[in-house]
């Protein structure tokens, strides 16, 4: 299936431009942030076409691309209504703390991710729950009730969450002031480029900090496994 003319180009439009809305809503995400979610080209970008039913559609990656580059200008350039920006500036868009940033965007776990625990904790399938599947979070039935919980990560999960984690520390920094005198005092994010942060802060988060910061999110209870296919498991 192909667009071929202007009629299936403006449908098509239309029906994107309502999923890209939904997606914004479910994820509290705002417009100038959808590149770092859907990157065009990316394994996101394509699963959200394929699941839409659109990933057989020639053309229609061109479209959903323009328009999240349409959506990114309409926020960056302030083309947005007042009633647009009071939504997006709300509670519900804000990460409130570095827990949050696990969660923030993060699609739903998926059989593949099942099949890593199976080979890792060397078990079959069918033992193998799914507690909360927006969490990432899984049981072994086999050992028992009291059995552990089990946090498992992609590669691309981690790259974001990591990303979550540095806009937040940004945004917390932007709220503080560098006090001079009695009289003068600075907002921090009058100082500091948030591209020479991400920069310091991308120095920063290795791998091996990468993963000790989302073990610390997790909790006292969860220690790292290991890595298997590149997807990193957590269990309690």
């Amino acid at each position: 299936m192909s667009i071929n003319n202007r009629e299936d180009a403006n449908k098509y439009y239309q029906i994107m431009n309502e999923l890209v809305d939904e997606y914004i809503d479910k994820w509290k995400i705002r417009p100038a942030k959808l590149k770092k979610y859907l990157s065009p080209g990316s394994k996101r970008f394509n699963r959200f076409l394929e699941r839409n039913r659109l990933g057989d559609v020639k053309g229609a990656d061109v479209i959903l691309n323009d328009i999240i580059e349409d959506r990114f200008h309409m926020e960056s350039d302030g083309v947005l209504t007042f009633e647009n920006y009071k939504f997006l500036e709300s509670a519900e868009f804000k990460i409130h703390s570095l827990k949050q940033c696990l969660y923030k965007g993060i699609e739903k776990s998926d059989i593949k991710m099942e099949k890593i625990i199976a080979d890792y904790f060397d078990t079959n399938l069918g033992e193998i729950d799914v507690v909360d599947s927006d969490k990432h979070l899984f049981k072994i039935s086999s050992w028992g009730n009291d059995g552990s919980n089990i946090v498992i990560y992609s590669k691309e999960d981690i790259d974001l969450i990591v990303s979550n984690m540095i806009d937040h520390l940004f945004d917390e920094l932007s709220k503080n002031k560098v006090e001079l005198t009695e009289s003068i005092s600075i907002d921090l994010s009058d100082l500091i480029k948030k591209e020479n942060f991400t920069d310091k802060m991308n120095s920063i988060f290795t791998k091996e900090f990468s993963i000790k910061i989302i073990t610390d999110c997790l909790g006292d209870k969860y220690q790292f496994n290991g890595e298997l296919e590149g997807y990193c498991l957590w269990s309690s």
